[in-house]
């Protein structure tokens, strides 16, 4: 835990300099970009539950249809293995350069606004984003990848968006369930719209389970997810309640729908929210509530100014971005103490 701690203390000292006094915004992603590449990537395979049996296939390059990967997984995996002789660290830092990349250049293309960027990076780091990523990282990787095909749809690159989102489901079959995200994009985004959704994600877990039991019958590597209980999910849905409150705040009190991105990221970060709490105790609902809670990242920046504008108070929002600071502390300290995802102790190779 001190390692982890000393990198998040190292990530707010930069913070404070390049972005903050500097203003070298431009310098500040680098520095990001890589300081997350490098930890994420120089792992020992034994930081993480599912790194070893990454590692593992990898090194049998079993990574069929219905084993441990998809087509465009299996591709990469059959290319640098070839071209390194079966080295499984090249495998693990390629695979954690593109998962950084896509959720940077996600957050700076969503954002449009370089002073959110520390913020953000914050949450993404605090509210174990990132952390996942030394576990499940094929999925967090398609998480980045859909993610970034929002990003591109944003800026009306229509072709690029629906490439990447593609790659994604072959990356991990589990993306295919991000294609929500484009309802959400080109739906009107409005009270009533957001009530209707916040109602149908609330009776997700009438049918969800359902889904999620046939999707992994079909995807038969995925029956060991769907049959898990989680014995605490505590995490999930304290944070789900945390996000679904501001979400309910954002819409009520501020304009964040009358924006197109704006909009977006808050009903995104809603349904994640909500299947986080709905899913508390199941690991597949959990892990398919990332395609959308991810986008918090986004708003909760967004939303902390807006609500600071809306109330012409000073100091609004920085007690606001305290409030946050705080929260993302409490889930980073609960999480990493109780060794989610089996990130302690950290080592670099083997």
């Amino acid at each position: 835990m001190l390692f982890y701690s000393v990198n998040l203390v190292i990530f707010l000292i930069y913070s404070l300099f390049t972005n903050t006094y500097y203003k070298n915004h431009r310098a500040y992603f680098w520095l990001i970009f890589i300081h997350l590449t490098l930890l994420l990537g120089l792992r020992s395979s034994m930081v993480g539950t599912d790194t070893l049996q990454y590692v593992d296939f990898y090194l049998v390059q079993n990574s069929g249809f219905n084993g441990n990967g998809a087509m465009v997984y299996s591709a990469i995996s059959n290319a640098i293995f070839n071209l390194t002789g079966g080295n499984y660290h090249v495998f693990l830092f390629v695979l954690s350069l593109a998962t950084i990349f896509f959720v940077l250049k996600s957050i700076e293309l969503l954002n449009n606004n370089e002073n959110f960027m520390f913020l953000s990076i914050y949450i993404y780091l605090t509210f174990y984003f990132y952390f996942e990523s030394f576990n499940i990282q094929r999925q967090m990787l398609a998480v980045a990848m859909t993610m970034f095909a929002m990003a591109l749809l944003s800026r009306k690159k229509y072709i690029w968006s629906i490439i990447i989102f593609v790659l994604s489901i072959g990356i991990h079959s589990t993306a295919i369930f991000a294609i929500i995200g484009f309802v959400i994009w080109f739906m009107k985004k409005n009270k009533i719209t957001f009530c209707l959704i916040l109602g149908v994600s609330l009776l997700s877990n009438l049918f969800l389970n359902n889904l999620l039991n046939n999707f992994s019958q079909l995807f038969n590597h995925y029956q060991m997810y769907s049959d898990t209980v989680l014995s605490s999910g505590g995490g999930s849905l304290m944070l789900g309640i945390f996000l679904l409150l501001i979400v309910i705040i954002a819409m009520f009190l501020t304009d964040m729908s009358d924006d197109k991105v704006g909009g977006f990221v808050t009903f995104m970060t809603m349904i994640g929210a909500v299947l986080y709490i709905v899913g508390s105790k199941s690991q597949l609902i959990i892990r398919m509530a990332d395609y959308f809670a991810v986008y918090s990242v986004v708003f909760i920046p967004q939303v902390l100014a807006r609500l600071s504008r809306k109330f012409h108070r000073r100091y609004l929002y920085m007690v606001l971005v305290g409030l946050v600071l705080g929260v993302g502390l409490a889930i980073f300290y609960y999480k990493l103490g109780n060794n989610l995802g089996e990130v302690i102790p950290y080592g670099v190779f083997d």
